[in-house]
């Protein structure tokens, strides 16, 4: 069986033809009819860096040590998904429409610029294959000129102009699905070929957080998932996931030769525990101008929920905040659910925590380049 695995960065769950019928996507609807789909997938952060490490090796941030966007290392040593699928005799390729974003991680050299020749050669080559594919067109500013994160989508933002920031955004996931994505299934045998599509997360549009990478807000941590099993008829997904359940579960269906020691779920099993976790360090605020985030609390964050309730701690502020999980409702907190949610926090990461490494300048350059600092 080979293996197609697709992140599409900043893609919101509610931002996709089955939840959303602004969105047309015929031609990939068509293609993609039969796979299972989750609007109700967590992130394990809000930014790109954290969630792709994740993607890869079945690891929270504090696990593996990128826990925001300019962390500039993985902790030294981890396996990780490409290395795994060569060694078990796939051909290996992975490409991206900003493969700079990955700078200074362990994955950075198995990923290429997405050229399309490129990709159909490792579609179409002979032995089992796994490819991985990131769209970067669906992230700020959506295709505007200054090619900046923070530019024009803030500008509007500011204006008030909410609405054009999400037609611009509307038209580039239409795009990204209707032209990259559903020729690219069109060609495939999907009777051999394992297929999974998500967001890595999502965006938020508000003067608080203009995109994504500073909360953890459901906003910008509910993503969609779609997930093609070949010869299983694809049953429905679980009513809570996560993105930290996507590498158990290719390790599982393609058998890759590895002891996980993860806290994800093969998603072919059944999740009775359900509890998660999403874990974010912002880094200040990125080099946005005074006055443009709210009066959110800063700093390191992390949230654990199951399908009921979201316990999200600011541990730098000291604050806490407890909802439905779903609804964003505030629920009421007691001192002892505190100190309950801390210590299965604790317990869960044992001696993984750790603080997030320096800053490393060539890291933060190519950030610049695309806009994030």
């Amino acid at each position: 069986m080979n293996l197609l695995l697709v992140s599409i960065d900043s893609l919101r769950f509610d931002f996709v033809s089955r939840t959303n019928p602004a969105i047309h996507t015929p031609r990939f609807d068509a293609l993609s009819r039969s796979f299972s789909f989750s609007d109700q997938c967590f992130s394990v952060s809000s930014a790109t860096r954290p969630v792709h490490t994740t993607l890869f090796t079945g690891l929270y941030p504090s696990e593996h040590g990128v826990l925001g966007q300019r962390s500039p290392r993985m902790r030294p040593g981890l396996p990780h998904l490409f290395p795994l699928l060569a060694g078990a005799g796939y051909q290996v390729a992975g490409f991206s429409q900003a493969p700079t974003i990955f700078a200074g991680l362990d994955y950075e050299p198995w990923i290429a610029p997405l050229e399309e020749r490129a990709l159909a050669k490792a579609l179409g080559g002979a032995g089992r294959r796994g490819v991985f594919l990131h769209y970067w067109d669906t992230h700020a500013p959506y295709g505007a000129a200054d090619r900046k994160a923070m530019g024009s989508t803030a500008a509007l933002l500011r204006q008030g102009r909410r609405s054009e920031v999400i037609a611009a955004y509307q038209r580039a996931v239409a795009t990204t699905f209707e032209q990259h994505l559903a020729p690219l299934l069109a060609g495939l045998d999907l009777d051999r070929w394992m297929v999974l599509i998500c967001g890595d997360h999502g965006q938020s549009w508000t003067t608080a957080e203009p995109y994504h990478g500073q909360t953890l807000d459901n906003s910008v941590l509910r993503v969609p998932l779609f997930l093609h099993l070949p010869r299983t008829g694809n049953p429905p997904l679980p009513a809570l996931l996560s993105l930290v359940n996507v590498f158990p579960t290719v390790a599982g269906v393609l058998g890759l030769d590895l002891e996980y020691r993860g806290w994800g779920r093969d998603l072919r099993h059944p999740d009775r525990s359900g509890l998660y976790l999403a874990e974010l360090d912002p880094g200040g605020a990125q080099g946005l101008e005074p006055g443009l985030l709210g009066a959110a609390p800063e700093g390191r964050q992390w949230a654990l929920f199951d399908r009921r309730r979201k316990f999200t701690c600011w541990a730098e502020a000291g604050s806490y905040r407890l909802e439905e999980t779903f609804s964003g409702a505030e629920l009421p907190l007691t001192s002892g659910e505190i100190a309950a949610y801390t210590d299965r926090y604790r317990e869960m990461m044992g001696k993984a925590d750790m603080p997030v490494p320096a800053a490393d300048p060539a890291v933060d350059q190519r950030l610049r380049d695309l806009g994030y600092l």
